[in-house]
């Protein structure tokens, strides 16, 4: 059965995915026949653009994993703006849980991110991509880590000892890899060597109030949201993960480093100008054990 439409035709500019203006432009969210109102423990998040070649069998993928846990799940694909089959492929899926967000044009990763999570209801609320090259067991980790042990975020790690990146990658992809990790620690910060790996997990309040906060659109958005939360001392937990596929990438070295070098470079001026205040956040991470003084 095709998914239905039961909630329609947001302002992009509410879910924080469209230029400050644009609020003619809409979205469109839809839910499976199959969807549950009630809240889900985890949310799975997949940006997707032009995916015709993968989608339905990573579908059918995710349906399987999810049907042999215990978990309960709702899985947000977001069409940005495809112009392709893919729009068609999801109109037919009878997935359970499967949540249709559509974007009216392709904005980018990060954006099709943030509006995935605007929407989502988890408790644990996971974004990975479309390809799903990494193991589906680190969902069911990283939930207990967000759900039982109460850690705000949890990310993958392609540079833990424990990772296993037994297939091989691509040479321009390894490449800009290394190149990007570099100039992060060099422009932000040596706390976190592995940020572009597609795999990472927030608690749902957390997610709630840190996805509004980033601006990039891009694929420089990973460093942005990880600079936002260490800044607001949040507790990270880095896992190990297994590479288990390779799909193509769609990070151009020459097209993509200098717009990503130049938001990562503006990341501190942002903050000291009070870019990323968040009173929520400050809330979630405060470990003050003493008793404030009044006039804060």
């Amino acid at each position: 059965m095709r998914a239905r439409v039961i909630l329609a035709r947001f302002f992009v500019g509410v879910l924080t995915c469209s230029p400050a203006g644009d609020s003619g432009s809409v979205l469109e969210v839809s839910y499976s026949e199959h969807s549950t109102v009630t809240r889900s423990a985890v949310s799975l998040v997949i940006p997707v653009f032009n995916g015709e070649s993968l989608l339905a069998e990573n579908l059918a993928l995710l349906e399987s994993f999810f049907t042999g846990t215990d978990l309960t799940a709702e899985v947000i694909v977001v069409d940005d703006g495809s112009t392709d089959r893919t729009p068609e492929i999801l109109d037919r899926c009878s997935m359970a849980g499967l949540v249709v967000v559509r974007l009216p044009a392709n904005r980018g990763k990060f954006a099709a991110i943030r509006a995935g999570m605007a929407v989502a209801r988890g408790g644990c609320r996971i974004f990975t991509d479309a390809d799903l090259p990494y193991d589906l067991d680190a969902i069911r980790y990283m939930a207990e880590l967000i759900l039982d042990q109460k850690f705000h975020i949890v990310v993958g790690d392609r540079t833990l000892a424990e990772s296993e990146l037994g297939a091989d990658q691509p040479f321009l992809r390894r490449l800009s890899t290394r190149v990007f990790s570099f100039s992060v620690r060099m422009l932000v910060t040596g706390e976190l060597f592995d940020t572009q790996v597609g795999f990472k997990a927030f608690r749902g309040d957390v997610a709630s109030l840190l996805f509004p906060l980033v601006t990039d659109d891009g694929f420089a958005g990973d460093v942005e949201l990880l600079y936002v939360a260490l800044k607001y001392n949040l507790a990270i937990r880095r896992i190990p993960v297994r590479l288990l596929r390779t799909g193509p990438t769609t990070v151009s070295v020459a097209g993509h480093s200098l717009p990503m070098l130049r938001t990562i470079a503006g990341l501190r001026r942002r903050w000291a100008r009070g870019g990323y205040d968040s009173p929520g956040l400050r809330q979630i991470a405060d470990q003050r054990y003493w008793t404030p003084p009044i006039d804060e």
